[in-house]
Parts: C-alpha cells; sequence; structure tokens
C-alpha cells in the first residue's frame, strides 16, 4: 500500500524540478531497495518493475480524495470575494481545473469549489486531480491534442517553457478590468516565473521560502538550545554533528539533505551564503559552478557528509522515509508546504527557524506556483471569474492560509496564514525570510533549467559514492551545463 510520506517524496523531489524518470534514476542510484523503491515509484503512479513513461498514462489518474476533510468547509471563508468586471455566463457552462494536491488539501479544493458554484450557479466546476508524478506527462499530451482543461497548475521550474510553448494566454488585459485586483498586493518574486514578453501569463497562488525544520525532542534530548536568529552555518553545521549518533536503523541524523547541482534550488541556501553562484542570474547565461568559491562552499558542505551527519545512500536502505517525520533527523531544509505531511506524520515536538547566515549572504530559496489559463479554453470569461476568485485575497485565505500551508502571493493573506491554528509556532519565520529580504527566487527557472539539472545531477552522484573528489565534479558540471545554457546568451 502506498504511504502517504512515500508520496510527499516524491511530491518534493518534483517540486524540486526533477521529472518521474529523475524519481526513478534517483532512487536507482541512492540505492534504495526493492521495498523503498516500489513505495517511491508508486507514489509516482507506477509500479516498481514499470519503466518510466514518456508520454501520459491512459484515463483519468485522479488522486484518491480523502473520506473527510480536516477542515470545517466554512473556516476561513470571509465572505469578502471581489466583484469582477466580467459578466456572469447566461447559460449553463463547464469548466475544468488540473490540480496536483494531496489527497487532504483535494478535500479543501472541493471545499473550495463548491462554494464557488454557489455563488455562481450557471458555472459547474470539474476538478482533476492528478498525481505529481503523472501531472506534466498528462498534460504535455493533453496539449499536444489541444485538449488542456481551462485551467492549470504551473510550478515555477516548467513554467517559462510552457509559457514559450504557446499553451496560455496572457492575463493583463483581465487584470486591467478588475479594480481591486491589486499586482502591487503580490510579493515581488512570487511573479518572477509567469512573466514573459512584458506579459504575465499566470497568477501565482504561493512564493515561500525555505525553512530550517528541526525536532525539538532530539533538541531537548541532547541539550541544545533550539535554532533562533542568532544562528549561522557554522552553528548549524557543529549542532548537526553533534546530534549524529547511533547506527543502523536507530541512528539519528543531524541534517537531513546536503546540496546537490540536480536540485534547481540548490543556490540560495548552500552556494550565496559564501559568496558563490550556480548559474548566473536571473539571465542564467554564464556557468558559474566550478570558480574556486563555489569549489570552496559544496567542499565545505560534503563535510557533513564525511562526519556522518547526513544520510548516505546506504543509510537510505534502513530508514523509513522522509526520515524527519519519523524521528531520525534532527534538521531539515523544506518549504512551508511540508507543514501538514509533518503535523499528520510525526509523533514528535517540531517547530521551523529561519535558514542560518551564511559568512557573506543571508539567503534562502524562495519558490511557488501559480493557475494559469490554457489557449485551449472555451470559456475564458468563466475561466477568469474562477481564478479572479481563487486568488483573491479570500480565495488565498480560504486556501492557503488559514489551512496552515503558508507562504500565500498576497501580502494581505499572510495575517490569516500566522493566525491559523494549523500554522507551526515558528510561522513569524516564514514571513520574516520574505519580509527581510532572505528569500531569493534567484533558483533555476529559465526553460533550460530541467536540462541542467538532469545534465548535473548523475556527475554529482559519483561525489556521493565517494567516486569523485568535489573539484572534478564541478568541472565535468560545468562543461556538461555551458553548452546548454548557451541559448540563454542569444
Amino acid at each position: 500500500m502506498m504511504g502517504k510520506h512515500e508520496e510527499e517524496l516524491a511530491r518534493e523531489l518534483q517540486r524540486r524540478g526533477m521529472s518521474r524518470r529523475d524519481v526513478l534514476r534517483i532512487g536507482l542510484r541512492m540505492g534504495l531497495g526493492a521495498a523503498s523503491m516500489g513505495l517511491l515509484l508508486a507514489a509516482c503512479g507506477q509500479t516498481a518493475s514499470e519503466p518510466a513513461k514518456d508520454a501520459a498514462t491512459d484515463g483519468e489518474a485522479a488522486a484518491e480524495p480523502a473520506s473527510e476533510s480536516i477542515f470545517d468547509i466554512t473556516a476561513g471563508d470571509t465572505g469578502a470575494w471581489p466583484k469582477s468586471a466580467i459578466a456572469e455566463p447566461g447559460d449553463k457552462i463547464e469548466i475544468s481545473v488540473g490540480h496536483t494536491w494531496d489527497a487532504v488539501f483535494f478535500e479543501r479544493q472541493l471545499q473550495f469549489d463548491k462554494l464557488f458554484m454557489q455563488r455562481h450557479p450557471n458555472i459547474t466546476v470539474k476538478a482533476e486531480n492528478t498525481p505529481w508524478g503523472e501531472y506534466r506527462q498528462k498534460y504535455t499530451a493533453a496539449a499536444a491534442g489541444n485538449a488542456m482543461p481551462d485551467i492549470l497548475y504551473t510550478q515555477f521550474s516548467w513554467a517559462q517553457e510552457t509559457i514559450r510553448s504557446g499553451l496560455y494566454i496572457a492575463l493583463d488585459d483581465y487584470i486591467a478590468k478588475e479594480k481591486d485586483f491589486n499586482l502591487g498586493d503580490f510579493t515581488k518574486p512570487s511573479l518572477v516565473s509567469y512573466q514573459y514578453d512584458g506579459k504575465l501569463w499566470g497568477i501565482p497562488y504561493d512564493e515561500g521560502p525555505g525553512n530550517l525544520y528541526y525536532n525539538k525532542d532530539l533538541f531537548d534530548a541532547a541539550g541544545e538550545a533550539y535554532p533562533d536568529d542568532s544562528w549561522d552555518l557554522e552553528k548549524l553545521k557543529a549542532v548537526a554533528i553533534k546530534m549524529t549518533k547511533g547506527e543502523g536503523p536507530d541512528k539519528i541524523f543531524g541534517l537531513g539533505e546536503l546540496p546537490s547541482p540536480g536540485d534547481s534550488l540548490m543556490a540560495p541556501n548552500y552556494l550565496f551564503p559564501f559568496g558563490a553562484q550556480y548559474l548566473s542570474e536571473p539571465k542564467e547565461d554564464e556557468c558559474l559552478i566550478n570558480k574556486p568559491e563555489a569549489v570552496t562552499a559544496m567542499e565545505w558542505w560534503e563535510e557533513l557528509r564525511a562526519k556522518g551527519a547526513v544520510p548516505s545512500p546506504a543509510d537510505l536502505q534502513n530508514v523509513a522515509w522522509p526520515a524527519f517525520q519519523f524521528g531520525k533527523i534532527a534538521m531539515t531544509l523544506q518549504g512551508s508546504w511540508a507543514t501538514p505531511p509533518i503535523q499528520a506524520g510525526s509523533k514528535f515536538k517540531w517547530d521551523i527557524a529561519k535558514w542560518p547566515k551564511g559568512p557573506k549572504v543571508h539567503a534562502t530559496f524562495s519558490a511557488g506556483s501559480a493557475y494559469m489559463i490554457t489557449r485551449d479554453s472555451k470559456n475564458v470569461d468563466a475561466a477568469w471569474l474562477y481564478l479572479n476568485e481563487y486568488i483573491s485575497t479570500a480565495g488565498q485565505t480560504y486556501m492557503w492560509a488559514s489551512t496552515g500551508r503558508g507562504s500565500p502571493s498576497r501580502l494581505s493573506a499572510w495575517p490569516a496564514y500566522l493566525g491559523s491554528k494549523f500554522a507551526p509556532a515558528g510561522a513569524k519565520n516564514v514571513e520574516e525570510a520574505m519580509s527581510q529580504g532572505i528569500g531569493t527566487h534567484d533558483i533555476l527557472d529559465q526553460p533550460t533549467g530541467p536540462r541542467v539539472t538532469q545534465a548535473a545531477g548523475p556527475i554529482w552522484d559519483l561525489v556521493v559514492a565517494g567516486q569523485k573528489s568535489v573539484k572534478d565534479a564541478l568541472d565535468e558540471i560545468f562543461a556538461a551545463v555551458d553548452p546548454i545554457i548557451a541559448e540563454n546568451r542569444m
């Protein structure tokens, strides 16, 4: 039976710009056992013996909804829904919306849709919920057949690629008609990935920073003070090493992960603090990964691997995953979107802090996703009526703030998130990372990004396996990546 933890791992790998094929490849390279691989592939919509596919699977690949929502349908409904300049349809119509929510949050989605249809009786909303690992393949095939839904979820990592492929309509004309839309209410990083050619092609629903999640019970047992704003990366490293103890399935690791050039989110947390970069931003037209400062930074992080403070490929065969939820990791880097599964799966006290500052820069990644109206929509006005409410202040409060999922793209929705009973005690650190400029959207979101990470990942795996030095690997990554990003110099 597929576990929610394996599904969350697959979702997190994909959020970091990795396809289903990448998830399969990574699992194999990490040396996962057959049982663990089977669960991971199941979370991506496959069986262990099934090869990765290049096209969408046949039929509707909808995730199974939870039988009962943990959220009350009226909770978080402020009633302050925007009045649109676009007229209601005169006849009964249907719009379809492509999502990729976990089962629990999909129930919240259905609650929103029910209330929306009550407010707009001539519009029927068909929610398509597809498992994360199948999502891109399914809708790539739909796009090829001119059969995309009216509205489609789009993540930062593939937004520019699909925008430039002509899959969506620009939304500027609709926005201009809505006197209360207020683009200035959106955090600046949230809009970056969805702008092209002077136009806005999607409306972001979230944009949030990487945070330091920590296991309070493990800190208490070790007699360590909880992470706070005084922490720097040297402190993080020292505490991670100190809190690593035990062997085999009972081993406790100080830190959950280390940087990999196969990760589109790597640079802000692991390179920027040392004055290094992966690619030049925002054009991503120069590879800087083998510069001396980048080599020094990556060697600094690899010292944690040498100390056994992070899980090795061999360790992952013995540790239930994701290990933080099972109490096997003291600290991990995650976005606020990790909160619901951690709340559901953990049996210990935990909280979040800001990612620690480095010797030169205090930075963490800032990333998010959006919804777009597709070129295939037959009811564009109705799709806009839906999107306008869905990502309004009232909509973000209902969907992302009141539920504790967090990182809403609208500034006006943050107070509801900070006050939500589902948000962690340290939720203010999420908001402060954004408002204080710690969170940066200087992540790989050019159309070349997926090809860059796919080329770099296998090379870096040789470092993880102890078969290649950091310097040699970064030189090889430069040689592999530079031809890819040459198109960004044109």
